[in-house]
């Protein structure tokens, strides 16, 4: 990481920051609880999931997953509807409790 020009600030909220610097993810949580379960969800993950670099109280980094990304948040999709729909089969196996909600305005 030592030659890294910027730190992209993914999300940021009262409770938790996400930041990328080079191909690293560093999530910062106030809450060390949800990161520890999110470290055991992400073990149990039926799909590619990131390495754990490192972990400090408070303070998660994860690696890049190689790929291309579908998206970004607050951005519009450049992903085709064929990316879209070979990745539905991947969500359906890592949320198999989950189930689509319908939405206000959408069907």
């Amino acid at each position: 990481m030592a030659d890294v020009e910027e730190v992209e600030v993914i999300v940021a909220h009262h409770e938790r920051a996400t930041l990328r610097v080079g191909d690293v993810f560093l999530k910062i949580d106030a809450d060390q609880t949800r990161a520890d379960v999110e470290v055991e969800a992400m073990a149990m993950a039926p799909i590619p999931a990131p390495e754990v670099l490192w972990r400090k109280p408070a303070v998660l980094a994860l690696a890049a997953l190689p790929g291309t990304a579908l998206g970004r948040l607050g951005e519009p999709s450049t992903a085709s509807p064929l990316a879209w729909a070979e990745m539905s089969p991947a969500c359906a196996v890592a949320t198999p409790g989950l189930r689509r909600q319908a939405r206000p305005g959408r069907t």
